[in-house]
């Protein structure tokens, strides 16, 4: 399930897989991932959906952005341009981690390139003590202590001692993330680590039809941070996946999978019936 996907480019050099037919739906990727981190969604929801997956700028086989003062805009603005030139027309955006803070920030400023939000193992409003613990991984990630910080991060998504299946998606997850482009990959993780969380404001003014999906074990992108978002929105839901961690996406992607069909073909049948 975890194999390399054949890849398409844009003209800006973000690399994609696109498959399936209907109505657009885009997965973005969060820190040192890449989009085969999306292939139990690509394989489900392809056959339903017109599914494309993309490699953030600097990670897989996308290029790295050209600024040295990298920026969440400077995401939004990529995926926007790749948007107008690939998908050309409405769809849903939905992101995991860093991906869901750039699709919360995208619909803030391109609200109505999107019919719907899904935000999985978001951040909302961390804590001094989380900010700081974010800030010393992020040191880590400059220096020599780079393996040691990669073992550190899927301990922390996938634990110690679980199931022979978590064990094995855990290997193909370290991989990815030494394997990374490193400037693509300390370049997100400097964003992700000075990024307090999702803005309340954003939240009260969005009205578009947002789901918050995250695990029941994840202990940064907390069960309580994805309620309190959906509080916010108008028109929110909420999924906390029972036994799944940072990588619900990825560990619990029946469950996941389920979810994003059922809020995705409501939305598709209310546009269908407008």
């Amino acid at each position: 399930m975890w194999t390399t996907q054949l890849r398409s480019k844009s003209s800006k050099n973000i690399t994609y897989y696109r498959g399936g037919s209907g109505l657009p739906l885009i997965l973005i990727h969060g820190v040192g991932l890449k989009l085969e981190s999306w292939n139990a969604q690509i394989q489900y929801l392809k056959k339903y959906f017109d599914v494309i997956a993309i490699d953030l700028p600097g990670h897989g086989e996308s290029e790295i952005l050209e600024s040295r003062d990298i920026n969440i805009d400077l995401y939004s603005e990529a995926i926007k341009s790749f948007t107008d030139e690939i998908i050309q027309k409405k769809f849903i955006i939905m992101g995991h981690s860093l991906g869901a803070l750039i699709a919360l920030d995208y619909i803030k400023k391109y609200k109505d390139d999107c019919y719907g939000l899904i935000a999985l193992n978001c951040i909302y409003q961390r804590d001094n003590e989380a900010m700081n613990a974010l800030k010393n991984r992020l040191k880590n990630s400059f220096s020599e202590n780079f393996d040691k910080e990669v073992d550190t991060t899927i301990k922390r998504w996938f634990g110690e001692g679980e199931s022979t299946e978590n064990i094995e998606l855990a290997k193909y997850c370290r991989s990815w993330l030494l394997n990374s482009n490193k400037t693509g990959y300390r370049s997100a993780y400097k964003v992700f680590a000075n990024y307090k969380g999702v803005p309340k404001k954003l939240l009260m003014e969005n009205i578009l039809p947002s789901y918050f999906i995250t695990g029941s074990q994840d202990k940064n992108s907390t069960p309580d941070m994805s309620r309190k978002m959906n509080e916010l929105c108008e028109n929110g839901n909420t999924l906390i996946v029972e036994g799944a961690g940072h990588m619900a996406q990825m560990s619990h992607f029946s469950q996941v999978n389920d979810a994003i069909l059922t809020f995705a073909l409501e939305i598709e049948n209310w546009r269908n019936n407008t």
